[in-house]
């Protein structure tokens, strides 16, 4: 009995001895992060200027605003529009709605001399496929619309024939269910060469342009393997769709391509696979290389941005200040990111900077890339600005920007976190000297600056775009590309196109065009285009007149139109 009351009062002590360590540790844990110095995530000092809500001139169609326009182009009953995403080609189809960027010189008033806001309105695009054209229409005033004019001729000076639309996604269903009636035709060559089946596709790479003379319809459709980087496992079928058609019961197929071998049709191509007529295309696994998982897992993690005293930039609405910067931004479904009313020392600089265009040209020998020239903005750039991923994307303190869009879909869509913007050190100084001359000394100055970017996933290629505004009052316009390069079906003769990278795999050769609009307005906008360059002459020395020497000259040119500048860039 004496034995037991001890070992109840020793696991009693033990269980006080432990509590009060605990509570102990807790108190001591709580004094220590009480010392500790702290890294504050709060701004210390003041910004250096004030956001301007008059920026919001140039903001990007808000959720409300984008629904407002739609509903007001449904009840013009004379349109007869449709906004089903799936709607057939011969549908009237409302596709896009985009701000209509107002006037330069009704926006500068505004801005400089206190004249009237312009008026806000929004593009937007109708494919009358009922009636065989494209109008474009100005809607406002927003946000409560009471007009809608039509600005094709205004614009483009012509009308806009019905075959000159982009795919829609509804087309593309059509298409889909098109190509899957080819595949049902061919179903023994399908199986035996590419192991298609009822749980096993194929996914399909459209060229461009479609067609080779003006008002063409007809795509070379390419095809690849269900599996990651789709882009580098070709499998050496390509199929020439005749959609100009509105009606989807009469396209047809007008080629195919099979290992190389052109055939003028379905049958054609089935008959002679049948008798053995063919080289045949035999069925092999493939290992993944395209995945984007890591091969091997990182050690540790990497080094981190952090804002030690706090952001020194602010973001409200479309508007942000940074330093000296001040600058108003937007997204455009069809363009891409750009940014107005660039100001430094709150003196106007760039009125607007923008994505205008990216271009790829391809060379090959087979039909699906060898006359292949991607416009991305006809299918629209921005509207591939995606979420951005913090830590990777961006940094994980970056400020994020949700944008809307409406194209080619039923109803305004979200996307977030698709504008990323924060301060970053370059990891080089701006300016930096030392002297060891006469007397020692140095000089030098951090290198951070204020990235605006924006990533778009276009097909194959991931495009970043960043606008980078630095402390010594320049301004960067950078784009750097990612992703998959396009590839084609390994043939005879290909390799002059490109280079072997897997097997039967051929990396195309490719080049790419950017092109940005760049409107700068440096004390005032009575600005011209000058180039600076650089020419050798043989002159004689002042000091020694019978002595020459080629010396570097200066040479000026101004440019005054673009036919002008174009030889300069060959």
């Amino acid at each position: 009995m004496e034995n037991k009351r001890m070992n109840s009062l020793v696991k009693w002590t033990l269980i006080l001895f432990v509590l009060a360590s605990i509570i102990l540790n807790i108190v001591l844990i709580g004094i220590h992060s009480s010392r500790a110095p702290k890294c504050s995530a709060q701004r210390v000092h003041p910004l250096r200027r004030k956001h301007d809500e008059r920026s919001a001139v140039f903001a990007d169609l808000s959720r409300e605003e984008y629904l407002q326009v739609q509903q007001f182009m449904l009840k013009q009953n004379n349109l007869e529009i449709s906004t089903n995403q799936i709607s057939k080609p011969s549908d009237n189809f409302l596709f896009l709605i985009d701000l209509s960027v107002p006037n330069k010189a009704d926006v500068l008033a505004y801005l400089d001399r206190n004249g009237a806001k312009p008026t806000r309105e929004a593009t937007v695009v109708v494919f009358y496929g009922a009636k065989g054209y494209i109008k474009e229409y100005v809607v406002g005033p927003l946000p409560n619309p009471t007009y809608v004019n039509d600005v094709t001729m205004e614009r483009y000076h012509a009308e806009l024939p019905i075959s000159a639309r982009t795919v829609t996604i509804g087309e593309y269903n059509l298409l889909f269910q098109f190509l899957g009636n080819v595949f049902s035709k061919l179903g023994k060559l399908m199986k035996e060469s590419f192991d298609m089946g009822p749980d096993k596709q194929l996914n399909a790479f459209e060229q461009m342009p479609r067609g080779v003379r003006t008002g063409d319809r007809k795509t070379w459709i390419s095809f690849f393997r269900d599996m990651s980087g789709m882009y580098i496992h070709p499998v050496g079928f390509e199929v020439l769709v005749d959609h100009q058609n509105v009606n989807a019961s009469e396209w047809t197929v007008e080629k195919l391509l099979y290992n190389g071998q052109y055939f003028d049709s379905i049958d054609a191509l089935k008959d002679k696979y049948d008798k053995d007529l063919v080289k045949k295309i035999v069925y092999k696994e493939s290992p993944d290389y395209g995945s984007l998982k890591p091969r091997n897992k990182p050690l540790q993690v990497g080094p981190q941005l952090f804002n030690a005293e706090g952001k020194r930039y602010s973001v409200s609405n479309n508007h942000v200040v940074y330093m000296d910067w001040s600058f108003a931004f937007g997204l455009s479904a069809l363009m891409g990111m750009r940014v107005f009313d660039v100001r430094f020392n709150d003196e106007r600089i760039v009125y607007e900077l923008s994505v205008q265009e990216a271009m790829s040209v391809y060379g090959s020998v087979t039909p699906g890339m060898i006359l292949t020239k991607f416009l991305d903005s006809s299918i629209g750039i921005g509207r591939f600005a995606h979420e951005l991923v913090r830590g990777v994307d961006c940094p994980y303190e970056a400020s994020y920007v949700d944008t809307y869009r409406y194209i080619d879909v039923p109803k305004p869509v979200r996307f977030r976190n698709s504008i990323c913007i924060f301060e970053h050190n370059m990891g080089q100084p701006l300016r930096r000297h030392f002297s060891d001359f006469f007397h020692h000394s140095y000089g030098g100055m951090v290198n951070s600056a204020l990235v605006f970017r924006t990533i778009t996933a276009i097909g194959n290629y991931d495009y970043m775009w960043d606008f980078i505004f630095y402390q010594s009052g320049s301004v960067e316009a950078k784009v750097h590309a990612t992703g998959y390069i396009s590839s084609s079906y390994l043939v005879d003769g290909a390799l002059r196109h490109g280079h072997q990278v897997a097997e039967k795999v051929l990396g195309n050769i490719h080049t790419h065009f950017i092109n940005f609009k760049v409107d700068l307005d440096v004390l005032g906008v009575k600005n011209f285009f000058q180039t600076k360059d650089m020419e050798y002459v043989n002159v004689s020395l002042p000091s020694v007149p019978d002595h020459y020497a080629m010396v570097p000259q200066l040479v000026e040119k101004q440019l005054k139109t673009e036919k002008v500048w174009l030889p300069l860039c060959l």
